[in-house]
């Protein structure tokens, strides 16, 4: 496995009890250094206060935004703030279970120089409407929704990454735009990060780490406070996939193997 070290982001808004579940397993499970870059959306006090209280457990870099930006914006953030080659981003409802995680995914990633991003979920088809193929989903996710069987092969090439966590190389994302703020809040950013990648002459793959989505479905979404800042959720969904439709007409639709 790698010992490379990685920068983590996480962005956050509120939901202390996912938050720490997910920062518990992930200084529990990664092996090689890191930082964990947290980018707080105007979370109440509790937050700061829970990371304060872990600093001496690991290298913390807190960036506080007064208003909720979005984890779009939040991400690119993080992004920028990294200080190391390989940065993961990472939902904060998902908790790792499997030891030395990054390390497995970032010694697949050395291994095989074409991939630009790995995630632990994704999808093998996108339509050319922006909707990806759910019969194609490539997990490992110990969730109890049916997501599928999980994968049986350690690695899974794919045509788009899941956003719920992933790991991109700093030299790819100096030649790609990063996370595209054009969608806006939330929804398809992901897709179209694995489709700069694809764009750029890189491949994206999945890699069998076992975990699970606490959130699985959307828990932000289900908030009263997304409801206020997203008044239709589903009316930005559809907005988002048109754009990346739009956007990628001359690759979609995308199916790998």
């Amino acid at each position: 496995m790698s010992n490379k070290p990685a920068s983590i982001i996480i962005p956050v808004w509120n939901q202390l009890g996912y938050t720490r579940l997910t920062v518990e397993s992930i200084i529990k499970n990664t092996t090689a250094p890191f930082e964990l870059i947290i980018v707080d959306n105007g979370s109440k006090p509790n937050i700061r206060e829970y990371f304060e209280s872990i600093k001496g457990e690991a290298d913390i870099n807190y960036i506080r935004n007064e208003t909720n930006v979005g984890p779009i914006v939040g991400i690119n953030q993080g992004l920028k703030a990294a200080k190391y080659s390989y940065m993961a981003v990472i939902h904060n409802d998902v908790v790792i279970f499997e030891n030395d995680w990054l390390g497995k995914i970032i010694s697949v990633m050395d291994a095989d120089p074409r991939i630009g991003i790995a995630g632990i979920a994704g999808r093998k088809e996108i339509f050319k409407t922006g909707c990806v193929n759910e019969t194609g989903l490539k997990h490992n996710l110990q969730n109890e929704e049916d997501l599928g069987p999980v994968m049986t092969e350690d690695v899974a090439e794919v045509a788009v990454v899941d956003g719920l966590c992933f790991v991109i190389k700093r030299e790819l994302l100096e030649r790609v735009r990063g996370l595209d703020e054009a969608f806006g809040y939330m929804h398809c950013y992901d897709l179209d990060i694995s489709l700069q990648s694809i764009d750029a002459g890189c491949k994206n793959v999945v890699v069998k780490v076992e975990a699970m989505h606490v959130g699985n479905g959307g828990r932000t979404r289900n908030m009263k406070g997304y409801r206020e800042i997203v008044k239709d959720d589903y009316g930005l969904l559809k907005k988002n996939c048109k754009i990346l439709a739009d956007k990628w007409r001359h690759i979609l639709p995308l199916k790998v193997n």
